[in-house]
């Protein structure tokens, strides 16, 4: 078995190398399904090569003016665009500054666009390798890192001048993840921020249920403006491509969990917005 995965490794080992600057993933589907059935059928392991911890958002927003480097077609996405359209500076976020864009013009601009505003005001950067996020197997005791990640993208680690690391990830619509439990493709939403919050409510950790408190205890007028102006006919398929009925399922168990406990939450409305997806 070891023998065969070795040799399938060193078979793929280009598109492996060169993850992060395949212009048409989809051309590569079958090499790409034959790696993740290496993943699911082996003992790799996920592994996640950064430092990951919260800050508070006004702290990236004193180094960092998300507003004016985000481009046309490119959005940031979770806990941070939620601050971000909340001006929630206070609330506390990832150091990962995730970015999706439409297209890979969009994310090659966005990404000359960032480097840019970096070199400007003279803050340390690098470009982090396309294995930074993957999984880990052990090959005749050599310790191997596959990509989970296959289309145009870029890591980027930046040292603010208070010493804080961010690390910037700038993801393109229909790159293809690798999950053990299978592929999903990269999807760009109009409305990340509303979407951040409906996913909160699917993965529902304690964190997430944290944040969701927060949100409507300081922003509760703007979540509800949020929600009321709903997602748009591009979003909402996109969202039936995104989740599964379980998913829905669970994001509707999981907010009638969450009203219980809230009656009076603004984000019963979002009731109103599962029904159509």
């Amino acid at each position: 078995m070891v023998q065969n995965l070795e040799s399938l490794i060193l078979d793929f080992r280009y598109i492996i190398n060169d993850a992060d600057k395949l212009s048409n993933p989809k051309d590569y589907i079958q090499i790409i399904s034959e790696i993740q059935y290496i993943i699911s059928s082996s003992n790799a392991k996920f592994y996640e090569g950064i430092k990951r911890k919260r800050i508070p958002f006004n702290e990236i927003e004193r180094y960092i003016d998300l507003d004016s480097i985000l481009i046309n077609g490119c959005s940031t996405i979770g806990s941070i665009e939620i601050a971000r359209i909340l001006r929630f500076g206070e609330k506390d976020v990832s150091n990962v500054i995730d970015i999706v864009c439409e297209d890979q013009q969009r994310t090659i601009k966005q990404k000359d666009s960032i480097i840019k505003y970096l070199e400007v005001r003279k803050y340390e950067y690098a470009f982090l390798p396309n294995n930074i996020y993957g999984f880990k197997l052990n090959l005749n005791g050599e310790e191997v890192k596959i990509p989970n990640l296959y289309g145009i993208y870029y890591y980027i680690k930046v040292k603010l001048p208070n010493n804080t690391v961010l690390y910037i990830t700038i993801n393109t619509a229909g790159n293809i993840f690798i999950k053990k439990s299978g592929l999903n493709y990269i999807l760009y939403f109009d409305d990340f921020g509303l979407f951040s919050i409906i996913y909160k409510f699917f993965r529902c950790k304690d964190k997430d249920k944290k944040d969701l408190e927060e949100y409507e205890k300081c922003k509760e007028d703007d979540i509800e403006e949020k929600i009321n102006k709903g997602f748009n006919d591009r979003d909402i398929n996109k969202l039936g491509q995104f989740f599964s009925k379980e998913d829905i399922d669970r994001i509707r168990k999981n907010l009638d969990k969450y009203l219980e406990e809230h009656p009076d939450s603004v984000y019963k409305s979002l009731y109103k917005i599962i029904k159509y997806i």
